[in-house]
């Protein structure tokens, strides 16, 4: 490995709805067969959606709550053993509303980040995301194709710095032809496109991790494998 800080790859939804935690969720689980652990990150620490989307609810284990007065760096290991765990270990609030400060998120990312890959599912680009975006080894901005989520795309990507970001998009259906004039104006990256597959849906609804199997799996796998890759790290 080339560095002492493990990659944080960032995911961040231009519009509501297109299933960027399903896409965290599927990322962090082909990390960490690749590289051995991967920890999955909520950055909305006031909701409970990375539980609900992974079927950790009902898995004890410490959620943001908990540690709302942690105050500085603490042991790695020590904290990822006390998380809930699906296919990957899950920091995520677990529906409670309780309040943690930013200073809070930071110093629990620098706790894993020594030792252990993370994905973190970013709400919206605060100025605390922006910052984070910027120390990111790849941020992926999940897009819908509809005029008006790319409207939302363009905007996003025009408050992103730094290098590393890069599209996935999501649709019903494939990439129509005047794509190519979309990405070119767009001027990103495009990663992956991911159709919306209705057995993605029917696993939730089981409890089930998404992405364990089909087209999901395959795409997060490929995108990976890519940016590891980039990195110049190797796959186990």
């Amino acid at each position: 490995m080339t560095s002492l800080v493990t990659p944080l790859v960032m995911v961040l939804g231009a519009s509501g709805g297109l299933g960027a935690s399903t896409w965290a969720a599927a990322l962090a689980r082909r990390l960490s067969t690749h590289l051995g652990e991967c920890v999955l990150v909520d950055g909305d620490v006031r909701g409970g959606g990375l539980d609900m989307t992974c079927g950790t609810e009902h898995i004890p284990g410490l959620r943001w709550p908990d540690l709302a007065r942690l105050r500085g760096t603490t042991s790695c290991s020590r904290l990822i053993a006390a998380l809930p765990r699906g296919e990957v270990p899950v920091l995520s609030a677990g529906g409670h509303g309780a309040a943690v400060d930013d200073s809070v998120l930071i110093d629990v990312l620098g706790s894993i980040r020594w030792d252990v890959p993370v994905v973190l599912d970013a709400p919206s680009l605060t100025p605390l995301f922006a910052a984070l975006a910027e120390d990111a080894a790849a941020v992926h901005v999940v897009s819908g194709l509809q005029a008006r989520q790319l409207a939302d795309t363009e905007a996003l990507l025009s408050d992103l710095s730094g290098s590393g970001v890069g599209l996935v998009t999501r649709s019903s259906s494939g990439l129509g032809a005047e794509f190519d004039e979309v990405l070119e104006h767009l001027g990103t990256p495009h990663l992956a496109h991911v159709r919306h597959d209705p057995r993605v849906r029917r696993d939730a609804e089981r409890g089930e991790w998404p992405g364990l199997r089909g087209p999901l799996r395959d795409t997060a796998d490929h995108v990976v494998l890519e940016l590891l890759d980039d990195l110049g790290w190797r796959a186990a």
